[in-house]
């Protein structure tokens, strides 16, 4: 029994060489770039991005938060804590994320309030 081809030559290297154009451009226009292929070749955009990814040319959303902030890993955060206190903290990769990233952030304030005391002096 013979495959069906979803895809003719013509239709890959058209979607290749598009995509390519725009592959180092924000994630906004490489999007807009996955909707405008669907749209002309008449597939849908996870179809075409399937496509992308089987040709190695598509490159992945950048992953973010709920709240729509970069992921950032424990390791990360913990090092950002030993800068922010201004010791070598090695055990703080053990706090949760919600831990260290309230730790910085007061560390962060309270260094403010103390170099606003020094202005004033």
């Amino acid at each position: 029994m013979a495959k069906t081809v979803n895809y003719t030559d013509a239709q890959r290297d058209l979607m290749v060489s598009k995509y390519v154009a725009v592959a180092c451009e924000p994630e906004a226009i490489r999007d807009a770039m996955v909707k405008e292929l669907a749209t002309e070749l008449k597939k849908s955009e996870r179809s075409v991005r399937a496509k992308l990814s089987r040709e190695n040319v598509y490159v992945a959303k950048t992953p973010a938060a709920k709240d729509g902030s970069p992921v950032v890993n424990k390791a990360t955060l913990a090092g950002l804590l030993s800068i922010s206190a201004g010791v070598n903290l090695t055990s703080a990769e053990n706090l949760t994320k919600v831990d260290l990233k309230n730790l910085i952030t007061v560390i962060e304030s309270l260094r403010d309030e103390v170099s606003d005391l020094e202005i004033e002096d």
